[in-house]
């Protein structure tokens, strides 16, 4: 499995950059979700941008993620978030699930002014793993009804098992 890395900036002070390189999966989750969220509700963050120019792959969770920080863009910030890609496969992906709804997509390359830095891998439990794999599924659902489609089953088996356990 390719390498992953989840990197972030900030242009001009007020353009929060989020950069995934590599086959990013559930793992990175609750970091991207945690970290993102704090920093898009500061308040001289006016925009947000997502550079999937790097990724190679992206799963379900990931993706449901991306859409939350999309839709927080939108509350905090009152605009919508720009996703670069520039990868076919992963654009077409991008779209099948509705992200043309919440963010700007386009094919240009990121700046080369930003100042990246790693953003850590959060330890958490199974627990806290799968409660952001439903969270990020239900987002995508609440997105069409292909995705609900797609993921009620998965949802509706993760919320049993966690009603079990």
């Amino acid at each position: 499995m390719p390498e992953s890395k989840v990197l972030v900036g900030l242009q001009d002070k007020q353009c929060f950059w989020l950069k995934l390189e590599g086959d990013v999966r559930v793992p990175w989750c609750i970091s991207l979700e945690t970290y993102c969220e704090k920093v898009i509700q500061q308040p001289g963050i006016k925009s947000v941008c997502v550079d999937l120019t790097a990724a190679e792959n992206l799963d379900s969770t990931t993706l449901g993620v991306l859409a939350k920080v999309a839709i927080h863009t939108q509350k905090y910030c009152g605009s919508k978030a720009e996703l670069l890609c520039v990868d076919e496969n992963i654009l077409r992906l991008v779209l099948s699930m509705g992200f043309a709804a919440v963010f700007d997509i386009s094919d240009k390359q990121a700046a080369d002014s930003i100042d990246f830095d790693e953003l850590p891998l959060v330890k958490c439990t199974e627990a806290d793993m799968k409660d952001s794999v439903i969270a990020a599924h239900k987002t995508l659902m609440d997105m069409s009804e292909d995705n609900r489609a797609s993921f009620g089953s998965l949802v509706n088996a993760l919320e049993s098992d966690r009603e079990t356990h």
